[in-house]
C-alpha cells in the first residue's frame, strides 16, 4: 500500500480525535506501544515546609509521579478521584484530541467525587511537559507533575538525566490566600518584611515614585504578592544531584508554581 507520512497521520489523529491506533499506522504496520498509568488523587497531611498542613497528593506524593513515554506511544492514564469534591487533570503542552485535554467544563467533563476517568491519546511529540489540576486551587495544593516524552531517535544521549519540578507552597488554605489578596490586605507584605513607607522610599532615593503612586491610588507593588512558606524542588527544600566529572547531564526543568518565577544560575 502507499507509504503514509507518519507525522502527518499523528497530527490528524490529535487534531480531529480519530481512533488512537491510527497514530501508529505507517506503511501498513502497527507498532505503537500503549503505556498505562494510574493516578490517585487524595487529601493527605504533609510537612512540606517543616510544619504539617493539608495537601492534595497524587499516588501519595507532592509532586505527582513523573510520567515517562517514548514518542509514538499511546498513553492510557486512569485518574482516580478519592476526594469529596470534583477534580481534573490537564495535560499541559501535549498535542492531543480536544476531548482528552482535561479542562473541566471546556473540553472534558470533571472527574466527580469518588469516581475515575481514563484518558487515552497518541504522543506525537517529544520533550518535557507537565500535568496539573484545572479545578479550583487544587494545583497550588499539590496536584501537578512532570511528563517526559523521549524522542524516537535520541540525537544527544546524556550520561545522566534528572527531572526537576519547581514549585511554591503555602501552609494556608489557598482559598484563604485568594481572599486575602482580593481584599487588598498588607498581611503578606508584613509577613515578608516588605512594607513600603515614606522613610524607606527616601532612603532608597525613590520619593518621587512613592508619591506618584500614592496620587494614582495604586497599592505598593512587590515582586510576589504571596508570602510562601516554602519553595520546593521535587517536593523538597533542597536537592542534591549525583554526577561525575566529564559526564553530560540533562536537566528537565518544570516550573509548576502557582505564582513564582525562578531564576537559575550555574557555577564552577
Amino acid at each position: 500500500m502507499p507509504s503514509l507520512n507518519l507525522s502527518l497521520v499523528r497530527l490528524l489523529v490529535a487534531a480531529f480525535g480519530l481512533p488512537v491506533w491510527l497514530a501508529s499506522f505507517g506503511n501498513g504496520t502497527l507498532f505503537a506501544e500503549t503505556l498505562e498509568y494510574e493516578l490517585r488523587i487524595a487529601e493527605q497531611e504533609l510537612s512540606l515546609s517543616g510544619s504539617p498542613a493539608k495537601a492534595l497528593t497524587v499516588n501519595g506524593s507532592v509532586p505527582a509521579p513523573v510520567l515517562e513515554f517514548t514518542e509514538g506511544d499511546i498513553a492510557r492514564i486512569r485518574v482516580v478521584n478519592t476526594l469529596e469534591e470534583e477534580t481534573s487533570i490537564h495535560w499541559h503542552g501535549i498535542l492531543l484530541p480536544n476531548r482528552q485535554d482535561g479542562v473541566s467544563y471546556l473540553t472534558t467533563p470533571p472527574i466527580l467525587p469518588r469516581s475515575s476517568h481514563t484518558f487515552e491519546f497518541p504522543l506525537i511529540q517529544s520533550g518535557t511537559y507537565w500535568y496539573h489540576s484545572h479545578t479550583g486551587l487544587q494545583e497550588q495544593r499539590g496536584v501537578y507533575g512532570a511528563i517526559v516524552i523521549h524522542p524516537k531517535i535520541e540525537k544527544q544521549k546524556a550520561d545522566r538525566e534528572y527531572v526537576l519540578v519547581l514549585s511554591d507552597w503555602t501552609d494556608e488554605n489557598p482559598a484563604e490566600v485568594l481572599r486575602t489578596l482580593k481584599r487588598g490586605s498588607h498581611y503578606y507584605a508584613l509577613k515578608k518584611d516588605a512594607m513600603q513607607s515614606i522613610l524607606g522610599a527616601s532612603q532608597a532615593g525613590a520619593l518621587g515614585s512613592y508619591f506618584h503612586r500614592e496620587i494614582m491610588r495604586m497599592p505598593p507593588m512587590d515582586i510576589s504578592d504571596v508570602a510562601y512558606d516554602a519553595f520546593l524542588i521535587n517536593g523538597r527544600a533542597k536537592l542534591e544531584l549525583e554526577a561525575s566529572p566529564g559526564e553530560l547531564v540533562r536537566l528537565r526543568v518544570v516550573n509548576a508554581s502557582a505564582s513564582t518565577y525562578f531564576r537559575s544560575t550555574d557555577a564552577d
